[in-house]
């Protein structure tokens, strides 16, 4: 734990993170720097509270993130748990039984509610599957803030697909 001296301040490893300005040339990360990267991963749409309150959860811990680069690990298994609740509120009964991120996505995609996942260069949605088992089963492994904005998209996007008025019906 850090020290009382220390606690707000950024944690040490921002100090290698440099930022390519448009204006300036490569410079270090800020905090404002990083603020606007969290703020832009906010939800664009009309989702139940449940929801929105499970998601803020996420993007506050990645916020604070700033101060402990560990919390980058708690905020995108927050941002994937939110995705896994998302998909259960709004698959309904059958999804209360499916075991696991993956089962939910594919029968998400089955019923119309999602389009089905396109490759990207660190795979398809249904990678974020592996990461939330990793995260969820216990790893060492510590997510740097551009990783941690990738899962964000993507648990955002689809989020966002799910709850959009033009998804498919209601479970």
């Amino acid at each position: 734990m850090k020290s009382h001296a220390q606690a707000l301040l950024p944690d040490e490893r921002y100090r290698i993170i440099m930022i390519d300005d448009p204006d300036t040339g490569l410079r270090p990360i800020t905090f404002e720097d990083h603020y606007e990267m969290v703020a832009r991963l906010g939800l664009q749409t009309a989702v139940p509270e449940v929801i929105e309150r499970l998601y803020g959860r996420a993007l506050h811990a990645l916020l604070y993130g700033w101060f402990d680069y560990e919390l980058m690990v708690v905020a995108c298994g927050q941002a994937l748990a939110t995705l896994e609740f998302s998909l259960k509120t709004r698959l309904g009964a059958p999804a209360a039984k499916m075991g696991g991120l993956k089962p939910r996505l594919d029968h998400a995609v089955k019923r119309g509610l999602l389009s089905a996942p396109t490759p990207s260069a660190w795979g398809d949605e249904h990678a974020l599957a592996l990461i939330r088992n990793e995260i969820a089963h216990g790893s060492d492994h510590v997510y740097a803030p551009n990783m941690a904005e990738v899962v964000f998209d993507r648990c955002r996007s689809l989020i966002t697909e799910l709850y959009s008025p033009t998804a498919g019906p209601e479970a």
